[in-house]
């Protein structure tokens, strides 16, 4: 091939080279975006895990973070995604022992997580930051607890493995009431025998009203 041929393929190849350059390097970072979109909700709300900010990013980890040859650390990421969600999958029994040590496993798996995506994107936080930087007031907690609470209690009750507890507390007084309840049942009293007969007593008024 001349010379001359050479310089053709270099000014028509050159435009062409330079768009897809452009494009790839768009689509990198409109993935790094997402990315770090993801890694911020998880880590803003990694105390909070039934948030629906933190689900939704779970659920894009494996979409945004595909596996790439010149990004290695993507791999890493999928497989510790991978892992939490197999033990988030295998919830125990309903017990209290099982199900702390089940809630330690699943912030372990997430802090592995974490740390893998921090890497994948640059960052240098230790397994320790990940675990322990977090900040949840306590009231919003014990809100949540109650609320959570009052939920399991409706249910219960609602499917008939509850019922609901009453207490009387106190009675309405009113003395005149009270009176007038305790004449009517001596009265009822004296119309029965001790044999528990009803007395009946015909007198002469009723006679002539009869005639």
């Amino acid at each position: 091939m001349t010379v001359e041929w050479w310089i053709v393929l270099a000014t028509l190849g050159g435009p062409v080279l330079a768009v897809q350059t452009q494009k790839f390097i768009e689509r990198a970072s409109e993935r790094r975006r997402g990315q770090l979109v993801i890694f911020a909700a998880l880590m803003a709300n990694r105390a909070t895990k039934i948030n629906d900010d933190y689900v939704r990013a779970l659920n894009s980890i494996e979409l945004t973070f595909l596996p790439r040859w010149w990004k290695p650390q993507n791999r890493k990421v999928i497989d510790a995604w991978r892992t939490l969600f197999g033990e988030l999958h295998n919830p125990p029994v309903d017990q209290p022992s099982a199900n702390m040590a089940w809630n330690q496993r699943c912030d372990d798996r997430l802090v592995e997580l974490l740390s893998a995506m921090s890497r994948a994107l640059g960052y240098h936080f230790t397994s320790e930051e990940l675990r322990r930087g977090i900040y949840y007031p306590r009231a919003k907690a014990e809100l949540e607890q109650a609320q959570l609470g009052v939920l399991h209690g409706a249910r219960a009750v609602l499917e008939g493995k509850a019922a609901l507890q009453m207490r009387v507390v106190e009675f309405p007084n009113d003395p005149a009431a009270a009176a007038a309840q305790a004449a009517l049942l001596q009265n009822m009293g004296r119309s029965y025998t001790e044999e528990g007969e009803l007395r009946v007593r015909i007198s002469n008024e009723s006679e002539q009203a009869h005639r």
